[in-house]
């Protein structure tokens, strides 16, 4: 979803929306308080809130706004 910001992302999750999106060709889940990588069971990553949640994911080490450029936005819900 091009011109879609992190600060728009970070909005979209605090009001509750669901998203789905992809970074190096795997599928990946984020709601305010759960995380984990389509197919992967041991992935889930939990949060008290959204700002928990982000502060705990980390794909090779970085978080979603380091990884921001790279990462597919797929879907909104």
């Amino acid at each position: 979803m091009k011109g879609y910001s992190y600060n728009e992302f970070l909005e979209d999750l605090n009001r509750g929306h669901e998203i789905h999106f992809i970074y190096k060709e795997e599928n990946y889940y984020i709601s305010g308080q759960n995380f984990w990588k389509f197919y992967d069971a041991d992935s889930e990553i939990e949060g008290e809130d959204t700002n928990e949640l982000l502060h705990k994911v980390r794909l090779e080490g970085k978080t979603l706004m380091e990884l921001w450029n790279a990462i597919e936005i797929d879907i909104i819900f």
